[in-house]
């Protein structure tokens, strides 16, 4: 890969980062930068509190790391996804710019899934609760560029490729048929495939993506410090090849490139 712009990225701009912005200067060598700041509504991992970007003081960091640097700083936000404050997501996005907007599924409205374990559960009903609200949330008003980590509902079960295909996979055909038609990405997040093991999930839903007509790949590494900075993204682009695909794609606000792998 001749370059690396890492389209899924946190600083102390979100509630579960310390990561000053300015510090992925030290990892970033001579690449562009976006961080995707979190945005949730009812946030249950913080006793169901807002957890909205401050804007105002996040875009005058963006400017003055643009005048020091040059223009390599770029403005993203990831939404939180919930039926329920639909109408509050549309209020909070509507007077601000974006390079990139990604689009996760984090809750159900009483908890967030990667606070949930096997215990119990009915694998098959959750699957198919959680891919029901992904395709609500693609259904929805709400625009974005990319659609981020589509495991992160089973993030922290464990589940094989055989049940994600038996319990899923009509629901992630229609995923990709929403992703085709609003002309999004579908996110390869790195931390998902090699620091929780959700690699054989990537492949499976790579493969069925490509085969449903999908072009559109980015990769994310979801990193909240610059350690993991563009983690094992050699590693994930080779899922990428496998497959067929030969580029990536970064979003700066209307403009999309492309980089060949």
């Amino acid at each position: 890969m001749k370059r690396v712009f890492d389209q899924h990225l946190h600083s102390s701009f979100s509630f579960d980062s310390n990561e000053k912005l300015e510090n992925y200067l030290k990892v970033m060598k001579d690449n562009d930068l976006i961080t995707t700041e979190h945005m949730d509504f009812s946030n249950p991992s913080t006793n169901f509190k807002d957890e909205l970007l401050d804007y105002k003081k996040y875009s005058e960091k963006i400017d003055e790391l643009n005048k020091i640097y040059g223009s390599r700083f770029y403005k993203g936000i990831e939404i939180g996804y919930l039926k329920a404050k639909e109408t509050d997501i549309l209020e909070y996005l509507k007077d601000k710019e974006f390079d990139l907007k990604l689009l996760s599924i984090h809750q159900n409205g009483n908890f967030d899934y990667m606070h949930m374990g096997n215990g119990k559960i009915d694998l098959e009903k959750h699957i198919q609760e959680y891919y029901s609200l992904m395709i609500e949330a693609l259904e929805s008003s709400v625009e974005a560029n990319v659609l981020a980590h589509f495991e992160y509902g089973v993030r922290n079960i464990l589940i094989s490729v055989k049940d994600l295909d038996n319990y899923a996979s009509k629901y992630l055909d229609k995923v990709v048929e929403l992703l085709i038609k609003k002309e999004m990405a579908l996110e390869l997040n790195t931390k998902s495939m090699y620091l929780y093991g959700k690699g054989p999930l990537y492949k499976y839903m790579v493969e069925k993506a490509v085969k449903k007509g999908l072009k559109l790949f980015s990769l994310g590494s979801d990193a909240h410090d610059i350690s993991k900075y563009a983690y094992e993204f050699d590693e994930a682009s080779k899922v990428l090849l496998e497959n067929g695909i030969r580029e990536i794609v970064f979003f700066k606000g209307s403009k999309l490139e492309f980089e060949k792998i």
